[in-house]
């Protein structure tokens, strides 16, 4: 299996050699990652301007672009017929409204585009977790056959060190406090955390409990349900 191997936090990140390394026991590897860090980019991408593509050895390279870049350009123009997307491992959660913005699902978003199946990882700042319990997160993945180009496979590594076990998840929006102060003209980003009661099948419950959350995700926002609804109510 060729697996492409992308990020949004840069081709030096320590979490994503790491994750090469673990990888490469599932295929061939090869990283095409930003040349800075790329977070909070969603499923930007470059299209008026020309990016750099640059080979670091050892099967790395890295474009002057965002995550999205990497995955579109990887699977259309790299020469290359890539069977896997991984994107990861993040330092930071992807759960709840963050994977909106978040340029790891944004990549993953990208490949569901050519069809191809993708998985994202992201944990919080703990390589020792990953080392340990990325193995049995992927076993899990391929023994419940849930690799597909229909979807992707959000992964978040809980709190602490220890993992009680999987849980399959859902996204569950988490009703946080966004806002921004002004400091003599400098807007500094705040948040608030909220703690209110989850359920216990979503993402932010796993991870808070000692639980590897594993969450099916998909690249489309428009809802047939919804669809189907408003045209009966509405007789449009």
């Amino acid at each position: 299996m060729k697996i492409l191997l992308v990020n949004d936090d840069g081709y030096k990140s320590e979490a994503l050699l790491m994750l090469k390394d673990k990888m490469s026991k599932y295929g061939e590897v090869t990283v095409i990652a930003p040349e800075h860090a790329m977070s909070g980019k969603s499923v930007a991408l470059t299209i008026y301007e020309p990016f750099k593509l640059i080979n670091h050895g050892d099967n790395v390279y890295s474009i002057s672009g965002t995550p999205a870049d990497c995955v579109s350009f990887g699977l259309t123009s790299f020469g290359t017929k890539f069977d896997l997307v991984v994107s990861g491992i993040n330092y930071g959660h992807n759960v709840t409204y963050d994977t909106m913005h978040s340029g790891t699902c944004g990549a993953c978003i990208e490949s569901l585009m050519y069809k191809t199946p993708a998985i994202a990882f992201s944990m919080e700042y703990n390589h020792n977790i990953m080392i340990n319990y990325l193995d049995e997160a992927i076993e899990y993945i391929i023994k419940n056959n849930l690799i597909s180009n229909e979807y992707f496979i959000n992964v978040n590594f809980p709190h602490g060190d220890i993992v009680k076990g999987i849980k399959f998840t859902r996204l569950v929006n988490r009703n946080d406090k966004r806002y921004y102060e002004n400091v003599d003209g400098i807007i500094y980003p705040k948040r608030e955390i909220c703690n209110d009661p989850l359920p216990e099948d979503s993402d932010v419950y796993a991870i808070n409990n000692g639980y590897i959350s594993i969450c099916p995700m998909r690249q489309n926002v428009f809802s047939n349900e919804i669809y189907n609804k408003l045209k009966c109510e509405k007789k449009i």
